[in-house]
């Protein structure tokens, strides 16, 4: 597989699921410097909840897409060697978001974290904990 193709974290899901989910939580990394970079990235153009899908519903640039980051694509074009992984799909934008913020909030301050800042406003989903158990995961297998 082309290095700047993505892959999938964990055994969770297989790349050809990620069409069956609304947005998905990815990490960038560049191995020569150990840095690395966390984001989310919607899977459909408008589509926020996969149940809104439809026949007329387009793919976003998901399968080519970088960051929004400014260092990332600026140590890609510099041809820096990088990895992209999904960490977790979502069938929700908002679930994906609470995750990519958690993620932030843990790994942000640290000196190999690209991300720079957390700028979401999110509605708190109530499902008993599942998304904490999720996040707990990533957590453990991130550390």
């Amino acid at each position: 597989m082309d290095k700047t193709e993505w892959r999938m974290w964990g055994n969770e899901f297989r790349l050809e699921e990620v069409t069956d989910h609304a947005a998905f939580v990815y990490m960038i990394q560049f191995p020569d410097s150990g840095q690395y970079y966390i984001g989310v990235k919607q899977v459909y153009k408008g589509i926020r909840n996969i149940k809104d899908f439809d026949e007329n519903s387009k793919q976003s640039n998901w399968r080519t897409y970088t960051s929004s980051s400014k260092s990332v694509n600026e140590y890609i074009g510099e041809g820096q060697p990088y990895r992209k992984s999904i960490l977790y799909c979502y069938k929700t934008l908002q679930e994906a978001s609470l995750c990519e913020t958690a993620l932030i909030s843990i790994f942000g301050t640290r000196w190999d974290c690209l991300n720079k800042a957390i700028m979401v406003k999110n509605r708190l989903l109530k499902d008993n904990g599942e998304q904490l158990f999720i996040i707990r995961q990533l957590l453990e297998d991130l550390s």
